[in-house]
């Protein structure tokens, strides 16, 4: 797949931007360490000169890593998790946790803990489209990767990937933002730009493993 349509297949759509709700406003451009989604269809102009924080090499599309038995003895099989790496702590709060799930949703359903209500945005960004849950997505401690969020009235916020792939808001610390919002994924001197505002900070709820509400499957790095 070349440069130009990699970068055009990114980011697919989610959900529906036609209706609007407002949250009070956030001043802050900093974050803890997921990807918005778009409503349709992906914009194809989308590579620029690196620059700043934005460094690091493009990755390819291709997923899943060829097994071993523990030995170094190749099984034949194929790891859909490009990375091999999967998260193995069960719900210990971390920002390297449950990379792939739906974040919100999940930290929403904890009644009672601190964790309800925390955060804002939330996702992971993936080599390729259909990795599964728990699996490590690109590490952006390592090739800097950045989720830039621009809020409903002009706010911008620059949400570092970590090392398991995940980005996140603390509105909590932070402040809540104002929805609508737009995405995009930059790392390496490219980006990828989601088309449609978004009502959800909940990334992963629509960049599943094999996509949801017009989603591609997951958020992919240019």
């Amino acid at each position: 797949m070349t440069s130009a349509l990699l970068v055009a297949a990114l980011l697919g759509g989610c959900g529906d931007d036609s209706t609007g709700s407002a949250s009070a406003s956030g001043t802050s451009d900093t974050a803890a360490t997921t990807d918005a989604s778009s409503s349709s269809g992906v914009e194809t102009a989308a590579t620029t000169d690196a620059s700043g924080t934005n460094s690091g090499s493009a990755s390819g599309s291709t997923s899943g890593s060829t097994s071993t038995d523990g030995t170094g003895t190749d099984t034949g099989t194929v790891d859909p998790c490009t990375s091999m790496i999967y998260w193995t702590k069960g719900d210990l709060e971390s920002p390297l946790m449950h990379p792939g799930k739906a974040c919100l949703d999940c930290h929403d359903q904890q009644i009672g803990e601190d964790v309800k209500g925390l955060l804002g945005v939330a996702g992971t960004v993936y080599p390729s489209f259909h990795e599964p849950d728990d699996c490590n997505g690109v590490d952006g401690a390592a090739e800097a990767t950045i989720v830039e969020i621009t809020t409903a009235d002009n706010q911008v916020l620059m949400l570092p990937v970590n090392s398991a792939g995940n980005f996140m808001y603390d509105q909590v610390e932070n402040g809540p933002i104002t929805f609508p919002i737009k995405a995009k994924v930059r790392r390496g001197g490219n980006e990828a730009s989601m088309v449609a505002a978004q009502m959800t900070g909940d990334c992963n709820s629509c960049h599943t493993e094999s996509g949801t509400m017009n989603a591609p499957g997951r958020i992919v790095a240019p």
